[in-house]
């Protein structure tokens, strides 16, 4: 099981078996929702951990949990209702024999994705941290505000089912898809509990939360971001320049950018990632599409897609019986996630079969028919919107969003996250409380920026532009494929580990194949 889950919650995923960290059930029916005792921490007082009653954690896997009460509205504090938010610690191994170093935050991205998940799946022997790491660190998951075991966001699920294009071609499609949006946006705000928290997802109060986790931790920040992750870490050092040993930022997300520019870099980068695809799948020996011209067919499903969605009869869960064209081009940037061998046959092996009227492996899974879940989808949507929301929508520029995308990226016609975000946040009823803006970071500790070049969802340009909004930060990039680089095997994965340990950033400029 690869800890390379797709980190950016937004994207459609086929109903595939993927780790804790991106899916977890429902923390309202779980024992996991069990408090630990005598662990509640706040403000002011030290990080105390305790016992974790969680039904996905052995007790030999020498995690502890804690909670940490922080207010919901961080511009007020003194008068706002507070919430607990849920750490998991993997403490390092015990029978190290060499000396511990500190606490190495993660997150795995999102918006949506469970930092407390992925301290699980490295404890249960799904992740990729390596043993220098764990023998150095406690690795620590902070759940941030709205995502699945801190409290989370709820949305009605009716309304989230809904098929609305998010390619609208006339006004009245367009009128359509605010309505759902602000439906949607309004049940959101509605069923999060408690009352108010539904207006406060936006990265900067998590930024504000990990500070005050932090204080309470009496370390200086050690912090490894994966994906969106690496947006909080960003923010987090503007803010807090003084309070970083290091900094680990891998697949950048560059929160400055205009919509066009992000909705046309990320799905320029997603259809290289796709060219790349195609080239693989029509000359590679393992793949059931070699010798044919693998574009001509994946422009030919999306059309008969187009058409009328194609049947999608094998399912695991709650699923739509079939796929429409917008529905395998956002999930098809989901697998191109992880870029193995394995993972790129069961594209190719996806799409011989869509051609053949059989689309189940693009299904996308939808919320059930019970109140809100905990889905990451819905974490996804309130923190993004409140970070990435158009701030003057309308038809007509919408329009023009879409001309521009199907110009310059017609492999994808625009399909991203940034689009997603774009097409999903008009209309939304929550503030843009953190909207897009230029960092200044002026830090002296080190922070290394980490990409690959054909990264399908984060792109290479992205990390360059970050060179120019953080003070002194490396960029390491590698040639290769995915989104992401910790934990795939190889030297750059090697770098990462020994920057974490030795706090010395690599020589500027530095290439490595894998």
């Amino acid at each position: 099981m690869s800890s390379h889950v797709l980190r950016l919650a937004l994207v459609a995923v086929p109903a595939l078996a993927v780790p804790l960290s991106a899916v977890l059930p429902d923390p309202t029916t779980s024992p996991y929702a069990t408090n630990p005792t005598n662990n509640t921490n706040s403000p002011g007082s030290g990080l105390k951990w305790g016992f974790c009653d969680l039904w996905f954690i052995p007790d030999s896997v020498g995690v502890d949990c804690a909670n940490f009460t922080v207010p919901i509205d961080w511009d007020a504090p003194a008068g706002s209702e507070t919430i607990d938010l849920r750490l998991l610690r993997l403490r390092r191994k015990s029978n190290s024999t060499v000396k511990r170093i500190g606490s190495l935050f993660v997150n795995p991205g999102g918006p949506g994705v469970s930092a407390a998940g992925y301290i699980a799946d490295v404890a249960n022997g799904y992740g990729s941290v390596s043993s220098d790491i764990l023998e150095r660190f406690d690795l620590i998951g902070l759940e941030p505000r709205g995502v699945n075991l801190s409290p989370y966001s709820q949305c009605d699920n009716t309304i989230y089912n809904e098929r609305v294009s998010l390619f609208p071609k006339t006004r009245e499609d367009y009128d359509r898809l605010v309505d759902k949006n602000r439906r949607l946006g309004e049940s959101c705000l509605n069923m999060t509990s408690p009352a108010g928290l539904g207006n406060h997802l936006d990265t900067l109060s998590t930024v504000k939360d990990l500070e005050a986790v932090r204080k309470a931790l009496g370390e200086k920040l050690n912090w490894l971001g994966l994906s969106y992750g690496s947006q909080i870490g960003a923010q987090y050092a503007e803010l807090f320049p003084d309070n970083i040993r290091l900094m680990v930022l891998d697949g950048m997300v560059q929160h400055s950018q205009s919509a066009a520019s992000n909705v046309l870099i990320e799905s320029t980068a997603y259809a290289t990632a796709l060219e790349t695809f195609f080239k693989w799948a029509s000359t590679a020996e393992e793949s059931p599409l070699k010798g044919q011209n693998v574009e001509k067919l994946w422009n030919k499903v999306l059309k008969k897609a187009a058409k009328k969605p194609i049947p999608a009869p094998t399912c695991y869960g709650n699923c739509r019986p079939d796929v429409n064209d917008e529905e395998i081009l956002f999930a098809t940037q989901g697998r191109l996630v992880t870029a193995n061998t394995g993972r790129r046959q069961g594209l190719a092996n996806a799409l011989l079969l869509a051609s053949q009227g059989d689309a189940s492996d693009f299904v996308v899974t939808t919320p059930s028919d019970s109140p809100g879940d905990g889905n990451p989808l819905y974490a996804g949507l309130t923190i993004g919107c409140q970070d990435w929301a158009p701030e003057a929508p309308s038809f007509e520029n919408f329009q023009a969003l879409m001309r521009m995308a199907e110009t310059f990226s017609p492999l994808t016609r625009g399909a991203s996250q940034s689009y997603m975000l774009q097409a999903s946040c008009i209309g939304w009823p929550s503030p843009l409380a953190n909207p897009p803006k230029k960092l200044k970071v002026q830090t002296q500790s080190p922070i290394l920026i980490v990409n690959s070049v054909r990264d399908p969802s984060t792109s290479y340009a992205w990390a360059v532009g970050m060179l120019e909004e953080i003070q002194n930060a490396v960029l390491l990039t590698r040639n290769g494929d995915g989104h992401t680089s910790y934990g795939y095997p190889g030297a750059t994965t090697d770098a990462i580990d020994k920057f974490i340990i030795s706090g010395k950033l690599p020589a500027p400029g530095t290439v490595l194949e894998d």
